[in-house]
């Protein structure tokens, strides 16, 4: 059942490959074992996706597909997770990163003020592409709380779709089961 609800939503590989970005990594996305749904596929899958969507780096869908080429597991999947870093969910991921930072370094969990300086001089250094000034007294902070915060959700997300999977599985085996005695 689970399978067959994952296989209607995701688009066919046709649909992807003949997109821009794929277009770079030629026929190689269009292996089957990319597109396979299994569980091990997905969870897998999943755990590179909330990784690298995680991280609020330019060009994350690259490292995704990368990871997703060299291990072959689900790729829509995968490259849907992406989207995990966007407008909304930027500033409570930075948020989390810099409390977890700062509980590492036993260092003051930083003010609205310095937060605020520090998200504008990242995103006009962005915004410049490269240039600019950007205060790097908190980047040990920050970046060592987005590796672990990342980490720790995708290994969460990983185990949730595990368990999930394997829930669904007993689920309609007992569906299945009774259905069997009841005739």
């Amino acid at each position: 059942m689970l399978k067959q609800t994952l296989q209607s939503w995701l688009p066919s590989s046709e649909k992807v490959a003949s997109s821009k970005i794929m277009k770079l990594f030629g026929s190689r996305t269009r292996d089957p074992l990319l597109w396979y749904i299994n569980r091990r596929s997905i969870s897998r899958a999943v755990l590179i996706g909330a990784f690298f969507g995680l991280l609020p780096i330019p060009f994350h869908s690259i490292l995704i597909i990368l990871a997703v080429l060299m291990l072959e597991v689900n790729l829509p999947i995968g490259l849907s997770l992406a989207w995990l870093t966007n407008p909304f969910t930027i500033a409570p991921i930075l948020y989390v990163a810099f409390w977890i930072g700062s509980k590492i370094y036993h260092v003051q969990m930083i003010d609205k003020e310095v937060l605020l300086t520090t998200f504008h001089q990242v995103s006009a250094w962005l915004s410049h592409f490269g240039h600019g000034y950007v205060d790097t007294s908190m980047t040990k902070v920050l970046f060592s709380g987005l590796l672990i915060e990342a980490l720790s959700f995708s290994l969460i997300l990983y185990i949730i779709t595990l368990l999930f999977w394997r829930w669904s599985t007993i689920h309609q085996w007992h569906k299945r089961h009774y259905f069997l005695k009841t005739k």
